[in-house]
């Protein structure tokens, strides 16, 4: 015990407690703010004076409407394999990378490339007026949700919490404390 009663480690244990909690309470008051503009991603955010759509929701639609393409492609036994892993790889980002927007756009960027390369195979063949239909409506749903996620206040919000925010000494303690900033969906 006579180590605690020394005047460096006291001082050392003290400038340690200090830091630790400074850090949690940093985590726990910063962190919710940081998770509060990630969460608008999944649950709408309130912009220009209405509360908008989550670019989560658009995704999933762009999801649904991207099945339907390789749905039509199996139908004429075109390889859809590449389709359907980014497919899953989008859905996989929603379940596992919560507030990695970045990895979550690069998965959207592969569905669009993926799903546009597929619509190019599928005009080489004969469609009947059903699928060309259903195909027409695949279409449009992705470039329609595809546009609302470009023009979403998802990515204004962030830029305004970061341009609050990111300067010292946040930028400094937030990755000693464990805090994500939120990320643009760009």
């Amino acid at each position: 015990m006579s180590f605690f009663r020394k005047k460096g480690v006291a001082v050392l244990l003290t400038v340690i407690i200090v830091l630790v909690a400074t850090l949690l309470s940093f985590n726990i008051r910063f962190g919710g703010k940081c998770k509060d503009v990630i969460n608008g991603f999944y649950d709408g955010v309130y912009y220009n004076g209405e509360v908008q759509e989550s670019c989560a929701s658009h995704l999933r639609k762009i999801i649904g409407a991207s099945e339907g393409v390789s749905d039509i492609a199996k139908a004429y036994n075109i390889d859809t394999a590449h389709l359907d892993y980014a497919i899953e790889n989008l859905t996989m980002s929603f379940n596992y990378s919560y507030d990695m927007m970045s990895h979550i756009y690069y998965s959207f960027t592969d569905l669009v490339k993926e799903e546009k390369d597929m619509q190019s195979r599928l005009k080489d063949k004969e469609l009947t007026a059903e699928q060309i239909e259903a195909l027409n409506n695949y279409t449009n749903i992705i470039t329609n949700e595809s546009l609302a996620i470009d023009t979403s206040g998802y990515n204004e919000s962030v830029r305004e919490f970061l341009r609050n925010y990111d300067r010292f000494p946040v930028s400094f303690l937030a990755p000693f404390a464990n805090v994500h900033l939120p990320e643009y969906f760009m």
